[in-house]
């Protein structure tokens, strides 16, 4: 356990890389490559139609390869292929901007394909051998840790991108690249085997019956999708709308990013008891709602109310550090036992293909609508305006879920009786009262 959150801390800069909408990713593609929105949302969106691809390709290697094999081997070709990307950055920068697209879109799908079959096999391993009652709090300890790590990564990033040229970018992705071949061999000494391969394992037929059984995994799946699509959607743009319209450097947009993780490993000790005490789905409610009303100060912020970013981005980060800890405590907690592999490869599947879908869309709408000469700043308003109601679409799809062993919403939210301060000394004693206050007889008191 000590050697799995010792690799998680190293690998930290290269996962955060590899995620779509991410700050490096952006400032590479939009200010580094200079690629229209159009473009810059079909390049973002190849990670996930790589997790979809990796539903068709995990259970042929499976039946050779245990999970931990396919893991540690794939943990050296993602290093492998970010590391060549940097060099050509760094050797080849303005061969690289006159092909752009094709440079950077093929690099992007290599590296993500790696990550996405790796990201299965590390859900596969975990799963095999963390012991269930401390699942939430391992994790919780764990994502600290490497929130830890990201913060720290993301402000030596945007001290190194103060000037974005290719050689910058090539020492940011180079140095990550390193780095995750270290968090390598800290799993290489992680001594527990996880599950061996099944050549003589159940068909996917039989794997299908299993899942088609388990209604409430199939109801987290879909959950999965919608939160994804919400997640990816014009949220992918949001650090394209720091570097154009709000921030002088991807220096300046760091800070904010970085408080977010910053806010996010301090929440997620609380966030770890709370599902382990209540369970994931109820928690995994509240986050999203938390997440929603977070959201809601990218609707006014501009150039001279940029500080409102510092509020969002904290908020924002203390709720994806439960909602990411939430889905993976449901996740390993509603996987059927005779369908493991397809289970996991179909959630992964699933979530990527809204992520996938969303930034092309958003994209696509996004460069139609400046292309009608509205001001940016408006359009962008407009589309963040949609993110808390797109969300709380989601957590309708979450309400259907029956999780074992877990307590009602109303739970959690009496154990954050103390946001009801809060959010009476903040004005919004309206909600509170909403949220926290009996409807009358035989009614439900909360949410």
């Amino acid at each position: 356990m000590r050697m799995s959150a010792l690799e998680g801390v190293l690998a930290m800069p290269l996962v955060y890389i590899c995620l779509p909408g991410n700050l490096v990713l952006a400032a590479l593609l939009s200010r580094g490559l200079g690629l229209p929105p159009d473009s810059y949302g079909w390049i973002v969106s190849l990670p996930y139609w790589c997790n979809c691809a990796q539903l068709a390709l995990m259970p042929f290697i499976l039946r050779r390869f245990s999970a931990r094999q396919v893991f540690l081997g794939l943990l050296w070709a993602n290093s492998a292929c970010w590391l060549v990307f940097a060099a050509v950055l760094w050797w080849h920068g303005d061969w690289v901007k006159a092909h752009a697209v094709n440079v950077a879109g093929w690099f992007v799908f290599a590296g993500s394909l790696t990550v996405a079959l790796a990201g299965v096999a590390w859900t596969m391993w975990m799963h095999a051998w963390v012991p269930p009652r401390m699942r939430g709090a391992y994790f919780s300890q764990r994502n600290r840790l490497c929130q830890w790590s990201n913060f720290l990564f993301l402000l030596v990033a945007g001290w190194l991108l103060v000037d974005p040229t290719p050689a910058a970018f090539a020492v940011v992705i180079g140095g990550a690249a390193l780095v995750r071949g270290a968090s390598a061999v800290a799993a290489h000494n992680a001594p527990a085997p996880g599950d061996p391969p099944t050549p003589a394992g159940p068909s996917l037929r039989a794997q299908w019956q299993v899942l088609k059984a388990a209604k409430s995994f199939r109801q987290s799946v879909v959950f999965g999708a919608a939160w994804g699509f919400v997640l990816n959607g014009f949220g992918a743009f949001q650090p394209v709308f720091m570097l154009q319209s709000l921030s002088d450097s991807p220096r300046s947009a760091s800070l904010p990013l970085a408080l977010s993780l910053l806010f996010g490993a301090l929440a997620l000790p609380a966030w770890g008891r709370l599902i382990d005490r209540h369970g994931a789905r109820p928690v995994l409610m509240c986050a999203v709602g938390f997440w929603a009303l977070a959201g809601l100060p990218w609707i006014f912020v501009t150039h001279e109310t940029a500080g409102l970013l510092y509020v969002a981005w904290a908020l924002a980060g203390t709720a994806n550090a439960g909602i990411a800890l939430g889905q993976l405590n449901l996740l390993m907690k509603l996987v059927p036992a005779g369908a493991k592999s397809l289970a996991v490869g179909l959630n992964t599947a699933a979530a990527a293909l809204g992520m996938a879908v969303a930034p092309i869309f958003a994209g696509q709408l996004l460069a139609w609508a400046l292309g009608h000469d509205w001001p940016a700043d408006v359009v962008f308003h407009g589309f963040f305006l949609t993110l808390p109601l797109f969300a709380t679409g989601a957590v309708l799809f979450l309400r259907r879920v029956q999780e074992p062993r877990s307590a009602p919403v109303e739970h959690v939210l009496g154990a954050l009786r103390n946001y009801r301060v809060l959010a009476a000394t903040l004005g919004l004693g309206f909600l509170a009262q909403t949220l926290f206050t009996p409807r009358g007889e035989s009614k439900r008191s909360e949410y």
